[in-house]
């Protein structure tokens, strides 16, 4: 009778695994497939449209001291992904951070003006100590990137200017720097 009951719950298991995957994949659709397109028209593509930045972009990017210009560190790569609505996602190469130590970047975008704002958030896991010159060692917590967006005329490729805070896990800032970036859109 228990191998009976055992049998039955794992075969609801497996049939409620599988609703959800298949709910999932419904709401979880590609924008192109309501109508939608994945990426913006050739007509949208051009600086000046709000729709232009949507996409994926490999960035290039160069922290430096604020104020001083002082460059910190070796330029490291990092990914984008501006979605249709006004969100972005992200991560990071910067050697700064420890293996697993930053979560992947989340966010928001605006266009107006014609001028693109940014604006996201990533966790950073744990602490790690001071390493110089490589790493100036980080708390727990997260940091935030707030930048300005320009993008180039064929709209493939864009240059930032970024501020950035670290903040402790009780949201106390303990380092600012600023950045500058170039990118080009993947395709």
């Amino acid at each position: 009778m228990m191998r009976a009951i055992r049998r039955n719950q794992c075969t609801t298991a497996v049939a409620l695994a599988a609703l959800a995957l298949a709910t999932a994949g419904v709401f979880a659709a590609p924008s192109h497939a309501a109508g939608h397109p994945a990426v913006p028209d050739p007509e949208s593509k051009r600086n000046g449209s709000r729709g232009a930045i949507v996409g994926t972009w490999q960035v290039q990017v160069q922290s430096y001291v604020c104020g001083t210009n002082t460059l910190i560190g070796q330029p490291f790569a990092s990914i984008l992904s501006f979605h249709q609505g006004g969100t972005l996602t992200g991560t990071t190469t910067n050697p700064a951070f420890a293996q697993g130590q930053r979560g992947i970047d989340q966010g928001i975008w605006s266009y107006d003006d014609g001028v693109f704002k940014a604006k996201d958030i990533a966790f950073i896991f744990f602490t790690s100590p001071a390493d110089p010159p490589l790493s100036p060692g980080f708390e727990a917590g997260a940091q935030t990137l707030s930048q300005t967006i320009t993008l180039k005329d064929d709209s493939d490729q864009f240059t930032s200017e970024a501020t950035t805070e670290f903040m402790d896990v009780e949201a106390k800032v303990y380092r600012t720097a600023c950045a500058t970036a170039v990118a080009r859109r993947f395709e």
